[in-house]
This record gives structure tokens, sequence and C-alpha cells, in this order.
């Protein structure tokens, strides 16, 4: 293939999975409002919003079996079928939205589908389909997506609730995993390995990759972010929810903050140049953690300023985090690989939430003092990883594959 044909295949498959991964996103964040403001609109109980909601990610505990899937069969199969999961688990949502525990098991099994589209989009098809010099550029192109996609889920959302009520607003999140799912049928067949699937080796595998030093750094210091702040975003939506706060205002509010970290996971491979992986992810970090001293000050515009750096801190230190598993792991074995990996880092997530339903017994700025002793405590983590690191590029030791 010529260096013409490569660039225009390339851009077609990112223009591919941008289509599909919007549509998904869009989704995803229409339900980041829309349930927990149904729960807390049945129940009026914050902890049980975010409780609720938080039984999404707690799928992410199953990604290391998701990922040895994704690792043996056709990826662009994978990907559809956990769009169509997720869409019949919102139509099913739709007819129980009045039933908090029957809300709560269908986000929960939804988040399987959530689960392997994202370990497959993120992880495995840029490797896969991308050729290297553009994957970094691809990475930060969807990225800014993801954010972007979060800004119009949230709006949209927040629109559609107010409008129709949570019923219909559930319908509309299945209809983009319906859409999404269409859009993915344009990926080429992009066929797994033809290995036998032995389960026990694919998991030895996955983990043995989490237990390299300069992948277990990371991941203790993402996973305690993730405890820290993981569900951010529903805890500020039930807050204000619970103020009183409209629903509509809620989505524009949180649309802002969404909207800075889009703007900055698309600057991000500009931002820091010259510095290595390790040192931007740790500046990122330090950033973020400051501006969530800033949300928890009890003063409305101070939180949503906050907020607004908070999520251009989290959206560079991702695409700085992906782009630094990139380099070091192989495609062949990217599934497994990050979905252990996942496993632990978005796997925490949903403990934020159970730790902002615990801490809604607080009130004022005590009650973000765990978040914030978790995060100084992950900063402080791989800051020492990041002073005595020195790692070069293409210095990386290899890893058996098989």
């Amino acid at each position: 293939m010529t260096q013409q044909e490569t660039r225009a295949s390339d851009a077609r498959f990112i223009r591919i999975l941008l289509g599909s991964t919007v549509l998904t996103k869009v989704a995803d964040w229409q339900l980041g409002i829309v349930i927990p403001l149904a729960v807390l609109a049945k129940t009026d109980s914050v902890a049980m919003s975010l409780v609720t909601f938080a039984l999404r990610g707690v799928s992410y505990f199953a990604s290391p079996f998701l990922g040895s899937l994704i690792d043996r069969f056709d990826k662009r199969r994978v990907l559809v079928l956990a769009q169509l999961e997720q869409a019949f688990c919102l139509v099913l949502l739709s007819a129980f939205i009045s039933s908090p525990l029957i809300v709560g098991l269908l986000v929960l099994c939804s988040g399987v589908g959530g689960v392997a589209s994202s370990i497959n989009g993120q992880f495995v098809l840029i490797p896969k389909l991308i050729s290297e010099p553009a994957r970094a550029t691809a990475v930060a192109k969807l990225n800014s997506m993801i954010e972007f996609s979060k800004v119009i889920g949230l709006l949209a959302g927040g629109a559609v609730f107010s409008a129709v009520g949570p019923t219909l607003a559930s319908l509309s999140i299945a209809v983009l995993y319906l859409a999404s799912a269409a859009v993915a049928m344009f990926f080429p067949p992009v066929p797994g390995s033809a290995e036998k699937i032995e389960l026990r080796r694919d998991l030895t595998l996955g983990f043995r990759w989490v237990a390299r030093k300069d992948v277990l750094w990371l991941v203790i210091t993402m996973s305690m972010t993730n405890i820290a702040i993981g569900q951010l975003e529903p805890a500020m939506v039930t807050e204000f929810g619970h103020r009183g706060v409209e629903v509509t205002r809620i989505s524009i509010l949180m649309a802002l903050g969404l909207f800075a970290g889009a703007v900055a996971s698309r600057l991000a491979p500009k931002l820091f140049v010259g510095w290595q992986l390790e040192r931007r992810i740790l500046a990122w970090q330090v950033i973020g953690v400051a501006s969530l001293a800033l949300i928890a000050v009890p003063s409305t515009p101070l939180k949503i300023i906050g907020f607004m750096v908070e999520c251009s801190a989290v959206a560079a230190s991702n695409v700085a985090s992906i782009t630094y598993r990139q380099e070091m792991i192989p495609v062949e074995v990217a599934g497994r690989a990050n979905a252990a990996i996942r496993m632990f880092i978005t796997g925490a997530a949903p403990l934020s939430g159970f730790l902002f339903a615990w801490a809604s017994r607080f009130a004022g700025y005590t009650y973000w003092l765990p978040s914030l002793s978790i995060w100084l405590t992950a900063v402080g983590i791989w800051a020492v990883y990041a002073r005595s690191a020195g790692r070069a590029a293409g210095n990386i030791a290899p890893v058996a594959v098989g």
C-alpha cells in the first residue's frame, strides 16, 4: 500500500470510529443524567441515585473475560453486538423506569456492552486499522470527540428528560446505541486470533501486563484517581438536583465543564511537548487535584470553574495515559492486556459512586475531603514513579505474547 493510500485508509477508519463512538458516548452521557435524576425523583435519595448509576461501572470487573473474547473474535462483530446489547437493555429499562431495583439491574447489564465497546474502540481497533504514524493523532481526535459527545449527551439528556420524561428519554438512548451499531458495520471485518480460547492463559497474560512495573504504577495511580472522582459528574448532577436546580440548567452547567475537557483533549498532544509521558501525566494530575479543591467550595460559580479545569486535566491525562499504554503493548494482545488494566482502572470508578454516596451524610467542604485525600495520595505515588522512571522511548523490554 502506498503512503497516499495508507493516509486515505487511516482517514476513513478514523471517520467510522469517530461516528460510532460519538453516538455511543452521547447515549452514555444521556444515561448519566437520565438515570440519576429518574431515581432521585422516585426515591428522593442522593445516595440511592449515585449507587444505582455506579452499577454500570461494576461490569469492568468482567473486562478480562471480555478482552479475551475481543482478541479471539471478529472485532467488528463484537462492537456491533455490544451496541445492540446496550440498546436492548435501554428498551427494557424504559418499561421499568419506576422501579429503582430493576433500573439498577439493567444499568448493570448495559455496562457489559459498554465495557466491550470501550476496550474495542479505544485500544484495539486503532492499532489494528490505523498506521503507526497516525495513531497518536487518532487517539487525540477520538478522546476529543468523546469529550464533545459528553457535552452533547448532557445537554440532550437534560432537554429530553425535561420535555418528555424518563421513559421516552430512555428509548431515545436505545435509538442512539442502535445507530452506533449501524455505523460500526462500515468497518471492514477484523478477524480475531485463530488460537483456541484458553481463558486461564488469557487471564494470566493480561495480569502479567498489569504486573509490569511501568504499567503497575499507572494502574495504581489511575485506579485511585477513579476512586476519588470516577463518578464526579453524577455526584454533581445529584447535588444540584437535590438542591432543586432545574434539570436543563444542570445539564448546561455540566456541559460547560465537559466542553473544556473536549478542547483540552484535542490540544493535549501539543501541550508539554518534549516532556516524557510520565511527566505529562503528573502535570495533569496535579492540576486536576487542585481543581477538585475548587469544586469543593460552596459557591456555584467557583464550582463550575473548578469543574471546567478538572475536566480539562482529566481529559488531557487520559490522552497521555492511553498513548503511554499503546506504546508498550503489542496489538495482538491489546484486548487482553488493556482489559485487565481497565478492570482495575475503570473498575474503580463505581467505588467513587459508593464513596460519594457514603459522603452524602456530610455537608459543605467535608463532603469532598475523602475524594481529595485519595487523589492527593495518587498524585504522590505517581510523582515518585515519574521521578525515578527515566524511561526512554523504544527502550521497553518485550513480553512474550504466547
